[in-house]
């Protein structure tokens, strides 16, 4: 069973302080002097206090992290507050934590490493900015904390869990002010060619294959794990709706470009009234996942849905061909992604 709190020596600080200990007591028998013999007494004593109260004040304090939103958008700043309670009558000088910082969406990780003293018998608390520099699903993370005691010679280093989560929004850029009337009018011709029972629709439930079920509709990661095929029920929605295909590539610079294109174009659609279903690729299910958005809050919370896989696990390299497949009678959608090396928006006949 692996130990709660492990201990670091530092050999080069004891040493020196043993030679000059050793030279102390030296000097002492030389002189005789009370002076030094009450010196010599303070300097032995003084590091047993020191080890022991570090090992005493390490199992003693809890640390805490807050955010204070869990939601910011891109290039605007988020305030974490690093909170460290102290319950013993001990202090330290030297406290140290090591966070990682992750973008599980983007997959990318810094490390950052912080240092604080710790109050007797208190709280001591650190606020850190946190500057959101890319779009995506931080998680910033600790798993140890450390202690050094006042002379330097021992680190206790305890086990922690300190974790929060942090979502980064796209950043509208200029070009997402284009002209959606041509797009709108694309969206009204779809509605006006639907067939009854073959709409656009939200998965509502999964059931077993019965004869007539559409081959569209095959749960086929959900059939491969049971006897029987798996077919997935869906709600039929009213009213036109702007479907929005997100083709996301592995170049984390053109997804966020994407990303930042299919957001603005998303707040001009619902400004005129008009929902939007973002579709984007899910690798591990193997199908589109489906997010409708009629308000910026339920805008925002799509892409948090968006931002819960990685980026390589929502690049589909045969996007035209899967909605073809998974939706034969939609007329047409809005494709968001890389056209001629250039991010950008067109409507997309799905024949």
């Amino acid at each position: 069973m692996e130990r709660k709190i492990r201990y670091k020596l530092h050999p080069v600080r004891l040493i020196f302080y043993l030679l000059f200990w050793a030279g102390l007591i030296f000097v002492y028998d030389v002189l005789r002097s009370y002076f030094l013999w009450l010196l010599l007494i303070m300097i032995t004593m003084f590091p047993v206090l020191s080890v022991a109260g570090a090992v005493y004040l390490c199992g003693r304090l809890t640390p805490e992290l807050q955010l204070e939103r869990t939601t910011v958008v891109k290039s605007g700043e988020a305030l974490m507050e690093l909170h460290l309670e102290n319950t013993a009558w001990w202090v330290a000088f030297h406290s140290q934590m090591q966070f990682i910082v992750s973008n599980t969406f983007l997959e990318q990780s810094s490390e950052l490493t912080v240092q604080m003293p710790v109050t007797i018998h208190g709280r001591a608390v650190l606020k850190l900015p946190f500057l959101a520099a890319d779009t995506g699903r931080y998680t910033v993370s600790c798993e140890m904390l450390g202690v050094q005691d006042a002379m330097g010679f021992l680190e206790c280093q305890k086990r922690i869990a300190l974790s929060k989560e942090l979502f980064v929004l796209p950043r509208p850029e200029a070009d997402a002010e284009m002209d959606i009337t041509g797009f709108l009018a694309g969206a009204a011709e779809k509605e006006e060619s639907r067939q009854k029972g073959n709409d656009f629709a939200q998965v509502n439930d999964v059931r077993e294959y019965v004869p007539g079920d559409r081959f569209r509709d095959i749960h086929w990661k959900l059939s491969a794990r049971q006897e029987n095929l798996m077919v997935k029920e869906r709600a039929a929605t009213a009213g036109s709706e702007m479907v929005m295909l997100l083709k996301l590539t592995g170049n984390s610079v053109q997804a966020e470009r994407i990303l930042e294109l299919a957001w603005g174009l998303a707040q001009r659609f619902m400004e005129q009234r008009f929902p939007v279903c973002l579709l984007c690729w899910s690798q591990p299910e193997y199908t589109w996942e489906e997010y409708r958005c009629g308000t910026g809050q339920e805008l925002a919370g799509a892409f948090c849905g968006i931002f819960g896989l990685r980026l390589s696990e929502r690049v589909n390299t045969k996007a035209e061909e899967q909605m073809r497949n998974c939706y034969p009678f939609l007329k047409s959608y809005l494709t968001v992604g890389v056209q001629g090396g250039v991010v950008k928006a067109w409507r997309t006949e799905n024949d």
